[in-house]
């Protein structure tokens, strides 16, 4: 086998390292985002129950039509208490967050605030640590991805 041959499939593997590193943080970026995305829409719905008093039906409308939270696949949801789970979140955190959304409607006011702002606790405290997790994996999931395709490079030659 050519030495050239030899130097593009290392390369390549490199690359691919690298690639599945970046792929992984991204993974991680997302899970960040879209619970930063869902302690908005949290805190929204918390204001238009306190201050308006608005039915769910009207506060998912509004929401459409804000168009703010677009990841929340808000345009297929029928139903607010019926929110699916996001793509990017783990089942262990939508186990922690779903029950706020199956859970609205069925309160009087105080009792619906005092549940809004206990799942927006947990909410912040599942994205602080989604937030250094993502830090972590932009530091550690790059470059050991590279690592590992210097080492199948290695291997190869």
């Amino acid at each position: 086998m050519s030495v050239g041959l030899r130097l593009l499939g290392a390369g390549l593997l490199l690359l691919t390292g690298w690639g599945a590193g970046r792929w992984l943080t991204g993974k991680k970026r997302a899970r960040l985002r879209a619970l930063e995305e869902l302690l908005a829409l949290m805190g929204t719905v918390r204001n238009e129950i306190v201050y308006r008093a608005a039915p769910l039906s009207d506060i998912l409308d509004g929401l459409r039509q804000s168009g703010a939270l677009g990841e929340l696949a808000l345009e297929s949801c029928q139903r607010l208490d019926r929110l699916p789970r996001p793509a990017a979140l783990t089942a262990s955190d939508w186990e922690q967050l779903g029950p706020f959304f199956g859970g609205l409607g069925c309160a009087a006011g105080a009792e619906s605030v005092r549940r809004c702002l206990y799942y927006e606790q947990r909410c912040a405290a599942l994205q602080d640590a989604a937030r250094r997790d993502y830090e972590q994996a932009k530091q550690l999931y790059s470059k050991a991805g590279l690592c590992s395709g210097a080492l199948a490079a290695l291997l190869l030659f």
